[in-house]
């Protein structure tokens, strides 16, 4: 539609009287017919402009995410490299540490999508929320287990306080995998949970614990101030990490627009794997670390994880199950793998490979 004032020279031409001209006049006003008509078609073609402008457009998205570390890259890329406006997407990435509290922002519509780990959302379904996996960006905890610099063997860890984020989480559950593998009865050790990773790092370089499970770019830190490496948790087994999730309302209702997050995301995990110095300057602007030592490090460790396809293994769905005491139920419940079937169906990857 027109804008007011073009419409109001418009309707001023139409209503104005009919001059008609004399023979010495003739030129003159043809030239004013002319640059009238031309003032008439310039309003109506930049009132088209502006109402069609990618501005207008725009969709607001609040993404929640759960932690600040390298695995978190994908969505900080997606907002600053401007991916998700080509989408038609405003995205508005929020902190908001904590799976539990991401689900809670998500089923309040507080948040649109979550940008998190997949225990978050399995544990929420099995508790009856309707929110579902989409996406997986690592299919491996990019977790390790480090301790002080006194502590060099697993089996040193007995009668000693442990830190994770709180109970019931991937840390808890990457904790409890290193035991095992190390058998090590849980009781003997003391699991404390000791807030989120800076407050982690603090309590270990001040020996109010003695090891805790970190990401990067803290692991790189943390060895550089003595601290040892027990265990990769990757290395144990596959367990989905960072996800994308989404309300099972939103991808019926809002389809088109999921669709889209889920492109925007894809294209924002290209970006990181094939574009380091771009990836690194927003790892930087994010982790707000001085030591660039560190940054590559973290960029480094998540580029080489992320997963370019991001679909969840099987197996990975099966051991969050059984962790969470429900082997019995089938992963298909906990996921809605259609819009990446779509995506890649209409030839979305191939661009990416």
């Amino acid at each position: 539609m027109a804008r007011p004032a073009a419409r109001q020279i418009v309707n001023a031409w139409r209503k104005a009287p009919k001059i008609v001209p004399t023979n010495s006049k003739k030129r003159i006003y043809n030239s004013l017919i002319k640059l009238l008509t031309a003032a008439v078609f310039q309003a109506l073609f930049f009132s088209l402009i502006a109402s069609h402008s990618p501005a207008a457009e725009m969709t607001q998205v609040q993404a929640g995410y759960g932690g600040i570390a390298g695995y978190q890259l994908p969505l900080w890329v997606n907002k600053e490299s401007g991916i998700s406006k080509k989408y038609g997407i405003e995205l508005e990435p929020l902190l908001i540490s904590g799976g539990a509290l991401n689900m809670q922002a998500l089923l309040a519509n507080s948040i649109q999508i979550s940008q998190n780990s997949a225990s978050s959302a399995i544990q929420a379904a099995l508790r009856g929320a309707p929110v579902a996996l989409i996406a997986v960006l690592e299919n491996r905890m990019p977790l390790q287990i480090i301790s002080r610099p006194e502590i060099k063997t697993p089996q040193q860890l007995v009668g000693k306080k442990i830190g994770i984020l709180r109970f019931g989480g991937s840390n808890d559950t990457g904790v409890q995998w290193a035991l095992r593998a190390w058998k090590i009865d849980p009781r003997q050790v003391i699991m404390l949970q000791s807030g989120a990773t800076n407050a982690r790092m603090t309590a270990l370089t001040l020996g109010q614990i003695d090891a805790t499970i970190l990401s990067y770019p803290e692991i790189y830190i943390a060895r550089k101030r003595g601290m040892n490496v027990l265990a990769d948790i990757g290395d144990f087994s596959a367990y989905p990490n960072t996800s994308l999730l989404l309300t099972r309302s939103f991808i019926e209702k809002q389809r088109a627009l999921a669709k889209n997050l889920l492109r925007s995301q894809i294209e924002a995990i290209h970006y990181v794997r094939t574009n380091r110095e771009g990836s690194i300057k927003i790892l930087k602007k994010y982790l707000r670390v001085d030591d660039s030592e560190s940054i590559d490090a973290t960029y480094d460790f998540f580029s080489r994880r992320t997963e370019a396809t991001p679909r969840p293994t099987l197996e990975g769905l099966k051991n969050i199950l059984r962790e969470m005491a429900a082997p019995q139920r089938n992963p298909s419940e906990f996921v809605d793998m259609s819009l990446l079937d779509e995506i890649e169906k209409e030839g979305f990857m191939q661009k990416f490979h």
